[in-house]
This record gives C-alpha cells, structure tokens and sequence, in this order.
C-alpha cells in the first residue's frame, strides 16, 4: 500500500531478481511467511515458515522487539532472503463492498467511483485510504459499471506499516487478503483439466466469522462476511457432548468427520456422531453459501461455480471437504496452495507447514509481482 493513494496501487515487477517479496501473514495464532523465486517454469517456493507465537496476538503486537525476535528467527531459519514484505490488514480493519458507478465520457474511472462513494462515507472518506477492482459485467450495459471497493482508515494503514517498520521489515505494499487469495487460485487452477481457468468460491473459515470470496477466472468479484466460525461449532459440541472446550477443539482436529476408515477415519463413530451433533450449525453454512451461488448466477447469465475451496481453523478438520461435497453438490477441496509450484522445501519442512491450508494467505500475498504467464 501506498501512502497516501490507493491500496492495490502497482508494485514493480520482480523478473529481473532471483527472489521476490516475502508475504507475511500475522494470522489469530501463527506467522505465516513464503517467499518465491523465478524458475524457467515460473515461480517456485524459496523459504516457507509457520510459527506458533509465544503469547496471545494482541500481547506480541503490543511488543515489537518481541515480534522483530520471532520473524527474525523465521527469516534466519527458513533461508528467507531480503527485508521487503506484502502484508494485509485484518478482516475486521477492511471494508470491501461492490459499487455501481457511470463514468461520463472522458472522465476517468477512478473520479467516478470517488464520487459514488463520497455520497456513501460521507466525512469519513477523507480519512480513508482506498482502491477498486474493476469487475466485469454481462449486462450489455456499457455506461453503468461495477467494481469492488476495498475500504480502510488511514490510522489503521499507519499503524500496520509501523508496525512492519519496527519489526525491521520493509512493507512494499498493504494488499487485499480476498485479493491475494484471488491471485493464489488462480495460479493453483492452471494445473485444472477441465478449463484454464474455471470459477472458484473460496470459503475462508474464522474463529468468529467466515468469508466467502468469489474468483471468476482470475478476478475477484466478490467477498462477503457471514456470522459463523469455528466457535459456533466449538461451543455446540461442548455443550451437547459434555466436554471442555480444549477437548472440543482437539476432537474437531484430529477425528473431524471421516467416518470412512477407507478414507482415514480412525473412529468412525465419533465421527458421525460429531456429523449429527453440528448438521444444524452445518446447515446455515450451506444456507449462506447457497446465497452466494444464486447471487453469482443472477450476475453472470447463469453460470455456476465450478469449485469450493477450503481454508483457515475449519478446513483443517479431517473430512470437512467430502462433507460440504455431500450438502452442495460442488467439487469441494481444502485449498493446498503449494499444488502449483515446483518448491526447494523438503518433505520434513512441508511437515511442519501442516495444515497447509494455513499458510495460503501468505502464499498469495509472496505472489504479488509474478506474472501468472511467467
């Protein structure tokens, strides 16, 4: 992010360098980092690393030798190359909402998109820094226009790149989370056989909240937030199991819902019963994905999705993918965002990434500045 101006503004190309950007993902429990390198096949995974923090987020935030100490020792460990970073704000520190907007003739977009949203944030637009993704519309409706508006306060944007500052990082830019993750699918859907580049909804699970994020192609067309998460399930199974929340959590962890010994399930019953247990809170997951498919096939002629991709605290549930196969009818994967790159790590240093789905942030984050035709 630039400061002031826009919040996806372009960074230069890293073409000419062996190794690009590092993205650094400060998640709820762990930092998250990967960095890539150019190779004659395009980009390929220089140095990953995902560290547990040492005391609660808020606490290694409000201590920056702390946090300097802990990305150091990532950096140092994992054969991270540079200082230069792509960061993200939190969720909760983001707005992103579409917009309709008419550019009059030779007026330039980002004027026109300024004045639909100075009606919509009135005084607090001047404190804002801001940016848009063009989206595409099918309408046959040249003059009226859509983009994706992403929204935070400039004392946030402040305060994030300070932070970075102090940790002795070099911030490039601020990116979208939603957007980097739009990058990531798109590269991880150029080894799919069915079209070069078929239309996923990506379902990034929280603690609290959810995201669902719509990328059509290559482009995100949408994110929204939904009130449900991890704790829902948590506190359902706690509450009709009998059983603390520790345990809870490491139940959903280690058995989840394979249910099927031919497909990993190690206690069949709990599994079904943890099935039965959640099935009502499961069922407004799929009432608000089911939104979502309606909504994008209202915007695009009918088209559907072709995929659902899994990440965050449940996706790391074993069998939650063949779960939400069996409620949507959709292909339904966990997101493995290493499938589309050649990688220096090893088997032993994969394993430590594990669940990988946590790290795919930062993976889209490190992509900025890599050409997708590279």
């Amino acid at each position: 992010m630039k400061m002031p101006g826009n919040l996806l503004a372009p960074l230069k190309r890293f073409a000419a360098e062996a190794s690009g950007e590092i993205g650094l993902h400060l998640s709820n429990e762990r930092a998250n980092l990967v960095q890539f390198e150019n190779s004659n096949n395009g980009p390929r995974i220089r140095a990953a690393a995902s560290l547990p923090y040492p005391c609660t987020r808020e606490q290694l935030l409000a201590d920056p030798r702390r946090l300097k100490a802990l990305l150091s020792q990532a950096r140092s460990e994992h054969d991270f190359k540079g200082r230069r970073v792509v960061s993200c704000l939190r969720a909760a520190e983001l707005q992103i909402f579409p917009i309709s907007y008419t550019a009059a003739e030779g007026q330039q977009e980002a004027v026109a998109i300024l004045g639909e949203l100075r009606e919509r944030l009135k005084g607090a637009l001047d404190a804002s820094v801001i940016d848009y993704l063009p989206i595409r519309t099918e309408d046959g409706d040249n003059a009226r226009r859509e983009a994706l508006v992403a929204v935070a306060s400039r004392e946030s944007v402040l305060r994030h790149l300070d932070l970075l500052e102090n940790a002795g990082l070099q911030a490039s830019a601020i990116d979208i989370g939603p957007a980097a993750l739009a990058r990531l699918v798109s590269f991880v859907n150029r080894t799919d056989k069915r079209e070069q580049h078929p239309n996923a909804l990506v379902i990034n699970f929280g603690r609290a909240k959810s995201y669902l994020s719509v990328v059509w192609g290559r482009r995100l067309i949408l994110d929204r937030e939904i009130e449900f998460g991890e704790c829902v399930l948590v506190e359902r199974v706690v509450r009709l199991l009998g059983m603390g929340e520790d345990l809870a959590v490491r139940l959903l962890q280690e058995c989840g819902f394979r249910s099927d010994p031919a497909h990993g399930g190690n206690d069949p019953e709990m599994a079904q019963t943890l099935k039965e247990v959640l099935r009502p809170e499961l069922a407004t997951l799929t009432a608000e994905v089911n939104k979502t498919l309606i909504y994008t096939a209202s915007r695009s002629r009918g088209r559907s999705i072709d995929q659902i991709y899994l990440l965050g605290s449940i996706g790391r549930y074993p069998g939650i993918d063949r779960l939400i196969l069996e409620m949507l009818a959709v292909p339904v994967e966990v997101l493995n965002p290493f499938r589309a790159f050649g990688s220096r790590l090893g088997e032993a240093e994969l394993a430590r990434l594990r669940p990988i789905a946590g790290i795919a942030l930062a993976c889209g984050l490190a992509l900025r500045g890599f050409d997708h035709h590279a």
